[in-house]
């Protein structure tokens, strides 16, 4: 097989940051470098995978280590001669048992593996063996030319995920503790996607291991399509590759990962516009409670929001969201909104949203993770302003604060009115809505919002010779009514906020008359 001549170098301009190393250290691992041999841990996950047996190879297939016996969690440690780390290295794990995710059926697995560039290795290191790691494995050995980085570009732009190389994947109905294993939960449920389109496509939940080899093989040629260079691909005798096998998956995918389990709870995501994906600024989505002892709704309940955006450079922060309130016509129906400051992706990293459900009394909680895409089209989903002596503290010292003023809908009659919603940045993880009484905290104490000194006003031109104020819903909620704007075309808003007194500018420097850092600017289309 031969690699399809395609535009790499924009997969490696638009992805670069997704070079994740193929081994990931461990601090607690115990590994160890004595005598000429290097520790290495890891784990072996279709679901965890017990008493495989994992062998070491270089690249041109010699065993330099094991084999070892995977644990009943699916982890094994393995010593490889320390000289072999300068080379390539192939982990590969075979046979074992596991839980089917799809099916609940006790199955024997089949091969899953990794593929470790030379040098990155080192004592305390993990390599994962599942099937994002296998794809990216096969196609480094069966494609001439084609690095990990390459192959693991090719896999992101298809798969829509970075390969979950790092993390040992957990169930992510696992009961929730602080969130801090995320990672965790977001690679088992890549790894149940997969199991989960095996049996859509007909297969034994043991056939899903050929299944991979099967995707690895029609990606040789850099296209999803069901063909190698042209050929149908058998997955076992009488099933081929499906053309369309990419969007199976993905609805796989959204299967796995829209349905929690609590101790209590059915916890279903219902992402908004039907399955279509989140994106940057306003989100609106349900949540679906049922209680799991009758299949009944569960209503009367409180929930609270609490979204994490893990980032690829190892940042976490967190994002605004509205407040939660029940249907009034559908019990068990809770509507909600986030409101996203950045997309998720390969080369972005991903968002992990914790519904936390309390009846009163106990608090249980489920982890989904929302795709956020880019916004397209010309109007404006989020602007920011930033406060002058108005600071918080940050990692390097002190920062000036970032106000975030999000289209909240626009409302139209005989003039129209613009809804925004204000929250503020308390620090990575806390980004309180902007209303009258809101309390921020600084680095020399806390402070209200004065409805004395709090304004936000509006104008369509950038004098403010005439401007609308706007009026305070609670919660962040802004509603500015009266605009004159035109029909069928693209309008101009600009929106100046003022807090204690205080303008907050584009860049935190002070503005003087009709500077231009003082405003927000709103492109919102009126349609006919």
């Amino acid at each position: 097989m031969k690699l399809i001549k395609m535009n790499f170098r924009a997969y490696f301009i638009i992805l670069s940051v997704l070079l994740l190393a193929s081994a990931c250290s461990s601090s607690d691992s115990g590994s160890s470098s004595t005598e000429g041999k290097t520790t290495i841990t890891g784990s072996v996950y279709a679901a965890p995978v017990d008493s495989a047996a994992v062998t070491v190879k270089n690249d041109i297939g010699n065993v330099v280590a094991g084999p070892v016996t995977a644990a009943a969690d699916g982890s094994y440690s393995v010593d490889v001669p320390t000289s072999s780390l300068a080379g390539n290295l192939r982990f590969e794990a075979v046979g074992g048992d596991f839980i089917d995710e799809a099916t609940g059926a006790n199955t024997s697995a089949g091969r899953l593996a990794a593929f470790v560039e030379g040098g990155s290795l080192v004592a305390g290191s993990a390599v994962l063996l599942d099937p994002s790691s296998t794809v990216v494995h096969d196609l480094v050995t069966s494609v001439s030319g084609t690095t990990v980085s390459i192959a693991k570009s090719l896999f992101g732009s298809i798969f829509g995920f970075a390969p979950d190389t790092c993390p040992a994947p957990t169930n992510p109905d696992s009961p929730l503790t602080d969130g801090s294993d995320a990672p965790r939960r977001f690679a088992g449920m890549h790894a149940a996607a997969f199991s989960r389109i095996a049996h859509d496509l007909g297969l034994t939940p043991g056939q899903q291991f050929e299944l991979i080899k099967a995707m690895a093989k029609d990606l040789s040629d850099g296209i999803a399509d069901g063909l190698d260079n042209g050929a149908t691909i058998e997955i076992v005798p009488g099933i081929n590759l499906p053309a369309d096998w990419k969007t199976q998956f993905d609805s796989a995918l959204a299967a796995m990962a829209n349905i929690r389990l609590t101790n209590t709870y059915r916890v279903t995501y219902m992402p908004g516009m039907g399955m279509m994906a989140p994106k940057t600024g306003k989100s609106k989505f349900k949540i679906k409670l049922e209680k799991r002892s009758d299949n009944t709704a569960a209503g009367g309940l409180a929930l609270k929001l609490k979204p994490m955006m893990h980032m690829t450079n190892g940042m976490n922060h967190s994002t605004p969201v509205g407040i939660v309130s029940e249907s009034t016509t559908t019990a068990g129906i809770y509507e909600c909104t986030a409101y996203y400051l950045m997309a998720s992706g390969p080369t972005m990293g991903f968002w992990d949203l914790r519904v936390e459900i309390s009846d009163g009394t106990t608090t249980e909680a489920a982890m989904f993770f929302p795709p956020v895409a880019m916004t397209m089209g010309a109007d404006t989903v989020r602007a920011t302003l930033k406060g002058q002596d108005d600071i918080i503290s940050s990692m390097t010292g002190t920062e000036r604060r970032s106000y975030y003023l999000f289209n909240d809908g626009l409302m139209t009659g005989t003039t129209s009115t613009l809804n925004l919603f204000i929250a503020a940045k308390a620090s990575t993880m806390s980004y309180p809505a902007i209303s009258m009484g809101t309390v921020l905290s600084s680095p020399t104490g806390t402070w209200s919002v004065d409805p004395a000194t709090t304004a936000v006003q509006a104008s369509l031109d950038t004098s403010f010779a005439s401007y609308v104020s706007a009026t305070d819903n609670g919660d962040g909620r802004w509603s500015i009514p009266g605009l004159a704007l035109a029909s069928g075309t693209t309008n101009t808003i600009f929106v100046k906020l003022n807090v204690n007194g205080e303008d907050k500018t584009t860049n935190g420097l002070t503005t003087s008359g009709t500077g231009t850092n003082g405003y927000a600017t709103f492109l919102v289309t009126l349609g006919m």
